[in-house]
C-alpha cells in the first residue's frame, strides 16, 4: 500500500468522525437529543479508531493530527456545549448564565486542545495534561442516552432539571471544565487491550434500546473512576519514570487525542 493511501484511509475516519459531530448539532437542534447524544459517541468511537489505523498502516501525519483537533472541538466542545443547551431541563431554562456556562464549555475545549498542541512537548507520552476533552463529552452524552433510552424505567431521579441528581451532575460538568484546563495528569487506559475491548463493548451497547441503560451507568461509573479518581493513580506512575530531561522528546502522535 502507497504511502499516500496509508495517510488517507484515517484521515477518512477521522473526517467522519467529524460528520458525526455535525450530524450531532443537526439533530439536537431538531429536537433528536437521544440521536444527537448516540452521535458524540459515533464521533468518539471514530475518533479512537483513527489514530490506531494510523498507526498499524503507518500513516501518520501532521495534516492527520491537525485535522483531528477540528473533530474534537465539534463533537466534544460545541456539539455537548450544544446539547446541554436545548436538551429539556438544560441551559435555555435559564438564559444568561445558560449561555455563559455554553460559551464556558467551548472556551474550555478549545484551551484544553490549543495547551495540548503548545504546551505538552511530549504530546501525551507522559499522560494527558488535563483532562481529555472527550471525558467530559461523553459523560453528558451518556447521561442523555441513559434518559431517553429509559423506557419503562423510571429514571426522574436522574433528571437535570431539579433534585439532588441535577445539583451532582452540573456541579460535576463544572468542575469537568476545570481539570481540562488544570495541570492534573492523566494516564491513557485505552492503550491497555484489557481496558480498551470491554469499553467498546460498552459503547456499542449505548446503541441497543434494551442493553443501553445499563451501558449508560456502568460508563458513568468508568468516568467518575477516570474523572476524580484515577489522577491519584497515575501520580504513583509518573514517580516511577526517568526525569524529562533524560528522556527524548516523542515525535508527535497521528491525532491530538484531547
Amino acid at each position: 500500500m502507497s504511502t499516500s493511501w496509508r495517510k488517507f484511509i484515517p484521515c477518512c475516519c477521522t473526517c467522519l468522525a467529524l460528520c458525526a459531530g455535525i450530524g450531532s448539532l443537526l439533530a439536537t437542534a431538531s429536537g433528536e437529543f437521544l440521536h444527537g447524544a448516540q452521535l458524540i459517541i459515533l464521533s468518539l468511537l471514530l475518533d479512537g479508531l483513527d489514530g490506531t489505523l494510523a498507526r498499524l498502516l503507518k500513516g501518520q501525519s501532521e495534516f492527520g493530527a491537525e485535522l483531528d483537533t477540528f473533530v474534537d472541538i465539534t463533537s466534544f466542545g460545541i456539539a455537548p456545549a450544544v446539547l446541554l443547551y436545548f436538551y429539556p431541563g438544560g441551559l435555555h431554562d435559564v438564559p444568561f448564565w445558560g449561555f455563559v456556562l455554553t460559551c464556558l464549555y467551548v472556551i474550555s475545549g478549545a484551551s484544553r486542545l490549543s495547551r495540548f498542541r503548545v504546551a505538552d512537548p511530549y504530546r501525551g507520552q507522559r499522560g494527558y495534561l488535563g483532562l481529555p476533552i472527550t471525558a467530559a463529552g461523553g459523560w453528558v452524552a451518556t447521561w442523555v442516552i441513559a434518559l431517553e433510552s429509559s423506557g419503562h424505567w423510571s429514571v426522574d431521579w436522574l433528571s437535570i432539571r431539579n433534585g439532588p441528581m441535577a445539583v451532582g451532575f452540573w456541579l460535576s460538568v463544572l468542575l469537568m471544565l476545570w481539570l481540562q484546563v488544570s495541570h492534573v495528569r492523566y494516564g491513557k487506559p485505552t492503550k491497555n487491550p484489557l481496558v480498551l475491548l470491554p469499553f467498546l463493548v460498552i459503547l456499542i451497547l449505548l446503541y441497543i434500546p434494551p442493553a443501553a441503560v445499563y451501558a449508560a451507568f456502568l460508563l458513568g461509573l468508568y468516568t467518575v473512576w477516570y474523572v476524580f479518581v484515577s489522577p491519584f493513580f497515575f501520580q504513583r506512575f509518573l514517580a516511577h519514570l526517568p526525569p524529562v530531561e533524560e528522556e527524548a522528546v516523542a515525535v508527535p502522535p497521528v491525532d491530538a487525542k484531547q
